[in-house]
C-alpha cells in the first residue's frame, strides 16, 4: 500500500511538471501580466480620404499597433514614411504622385508580430481646366492657371487685385491654389512660403457671399501638395516646446480662416494645409482675431456675392519681426513664432459713387498676445499706407494700374476711421 502511494506522488510530480514544460513552451515569445499571458492585438491602418483626386498630395494615416511594425504599399505612386515604427501612430504620411491616366486603385499594408491589416486608396484621373477665352471678367482677372495644371504658379504674374508685393528673394517663394465653384476652376488663396521661418509672411484672396459656401470644416490637418514635406510644418498635433512667453498654449492658427472657404470639402482642406498655420496665442486666437474674422466675412458678405464685380480683397498675414521665439511642429522643425498678425482689405463695389472709383481700404494689427478685448471697433484700425510702414513692402500693389496713381495714393492713405461704411 505504501509503495502504491508512492508511485501515485511519483505519477503526479511528473504531470505537473510536464504541464508546467508545455505552459513555457506555448508562451514562449509572449509577455507576462500578474501571471497571464498578454494577448497580441492586430494592427490597424486608417486612411482617412480613400478617394482623392488626380493632384499630387498627401495625407495622414492613422496606425493603431502594440510593438513593432511596418508599413508599405503595392504601388510607385504611392509612399509612405516613416515606412516602420513602434506603437500607435498619427503622423505616418501618405503621398500620392499627379494622375494623368485612367483611375488607379492602391493599398497600404501594416504587419507586426500580432498580425497585418490592409486599406485601399483610390485616384482619380487628373482634370486640366480649360481657360475661358477672352480670360477672367470685372478688375480681378479671376481666370484659371494658364499654365495647364491647376496648380502651382511660383512667381507673382498675376494681376489680381489682393495680391501684395511680392520680390525676388531666395527665401521666399511664391503659391497660389485653386478650387472649383460650379464648375468653373477659380483661385481659392496665394501665398509667400518663408523657407527660413516656416511660416508664409502673407495669405491673399478674394472674399464675397459667393466663394465662402456653407459647408462644413473639415479639420483635416495636412501636407501642402506644393511644398516638399521636409520644408513646411507637419501640424497633425498642436506646436510644442515654445517657453514661457505664451503658457503653454499656442494654437494652430489659420491666416485664410477654415470658415472663408465652406464653398466645398476640397477648398477647406486647403485651409488646413501646415503652410496656412502659424503659432499663435490661444487667446488672442480665440478672442479679437476670432471676432475680427467674423467680422471680415459679414464685410464681405454685405459687398455683394460675385467675386470680380463686388468683392472684398483680403490680405492676411503674420509679422515675425526681431522674434527669436520657436515653436516646433510634430517632426521637430522649428517654427518662427510672429511678434504680430495684420489683415488689409481693398473693397471693391462695382459702383464708382462708392469711395474712390468703387474702391475703399481698411487694414488692423495687432500683436501676438491677448490685450486687446473683443470688439472691433474703429480705433484699432488704420490705413493701408501705415501698415505698409510696420510691414516693409506694398499692399494691393496691382490696384494702381487699375486706377491710376492719384486714386491708388488716395485709396491707400484714408483714415478707414472716418469712412463710416465700415462701421454701420
Amino acid at each position: 500500500m505504501t509503495v502504491n502511494r508512492r508511485v501515485y506522488a511519483i505519477t503526479r510530480s511528473v504531470a505537473a511538471l510536464l504541464a508546467l514544460s508545455l505552459m513555457v513552451v506555448s508562451c514562449g515569445g509572449g509577455s507576462e501580466n500578474g501571471g497571464k499571458e498578454e494577448p497580441l492585438v492586430p494592427p490597424s491602418v486608417s486612411i482617412k480620404t480613400q478617394s482623392v483626386s488626380g493632384e499630387a498630395g498627401s495625407q495622414f494615416l492613422t496606425v493603431t499597433a502594440t510593438g513593432n511594425w511596418t508599413i508599405s504599399t503595392n504601388a510607385t505612386w504611392l509612399t509612405v514614411s516613416p515606412s516602420s515604427g513602434s506603437g500607435s501612430s498619427s503622423t505616418v504620411v501618405l503621398s500620392y504622385t499627379e494622375n494623368t491616366d485612367a483611375i488607379r486603385t492602391a493599398s497600404v499594408t501594416i504587419s507586426s508580430s500580432g498580425g497585418s491589416a490592409v486599406a485601399n486608396i483610390t485616384q482619380s484621373k487628373l482634370v486640366v481646366p480649360v481657360p475661358p477665352t477672352p480670360p477672367g471678367s470685372g478688375p480681378s482677372g479671376d481666370d484659371p492657371p494658364q499654365d495647364g495644371n491647376g496648380y502651382g504658379f511660383k512667381t507673382a504674374q498675376h494681376k489680381w487685385l489682393e495680391l501684395p508685393e511680392t520680390p525676388e528673394d531666395d527665401k521666399l517663394e511664391f503659391f497660389t491654389h485653386y478650387m472649383k465653384i460650379g464648375g468653373a476652376t477659380v483661385r481659392n488663396y496665394s501665398f509667400d512660403w518663408d523657407y527660413d521661418n516656416l511660416v508664409a509672411p502673407w495669405v491673399a484672396y478674394p472674399l464675397c457671399a459667393g466663394n465662402i459656401g456653407s459647408g462644413g470644416r473639415s479639420d483635416e490637418w495636412g501636407l501642402d501638395p506644393l511644398i516638399p514635406n521636409t520644408k513646411q510644418p507637419v501640424l497633425f498635433n498642436a506646436y510644442s516646446g515654445y517657453g514661457y512667453k505664451y503658457n503653454g498654449v499656442l494654437d494652430r492658427g489659420h491666416q485664410i480662416p477654415s470658415a472663408d472657404r465652406l464653398t466645398s470639402r476640397e477648398a477647406n482642406v486647403q485651409t488646413f494645409y501646415g503652410v496656412n498655420m502659424t503659432p499663435q496665442n490661444h487667446d488672442f486666437n480665440g478672442g479679437i482675431w476670432s471676432n475680427l474674422e467674423n467680422q471680415v466675412r459679414t464685410w464681405a458678405k454685405k459687398t455683394g456675392a460675385t467675386a470680380g464685380t463686388d468683392t472684398l480683397y483680403v490680405v492676411t498675414g503674420c509679422f515675425v519681426g526681431e522674434s527669436t521665439i520657436k515653436a516646433y511642429d510634430n517632426h521637430g522643425k522649428a517654427v518662427a513664432v510672429p511678434e504680430g498678425y495684420f489683415k488689409a482689405l481693398l473693397r471693391y463695389k462695382n459702383n464708382e459713387s462708392v469711395g474712390h472709383k468703387g474702391f475703399m481700404a481698411c487694414a488692423f494689427y495687432f500683436e501676438n498676445e491677448n490685450k486687446y478685448g473683443s470688439k472691433i471697433n474703429k480705433d484699432l484700425s488704420m490705413s493701408v499706407a501705415d501698415l505698409e510702414k510696420k510691414l516693409g513692402y506694398k499692399l494691393f500693389v496691382n490696384l494702381e494700374a487699375k486706377v491710376g496713381a492719384e486714386t491708388y495714393k488716395a485709396i491707400k492713405e484714408e483714415n478707414p476711421a472716418t469712412v463710416s461704411w465700415w462701421w454701420q
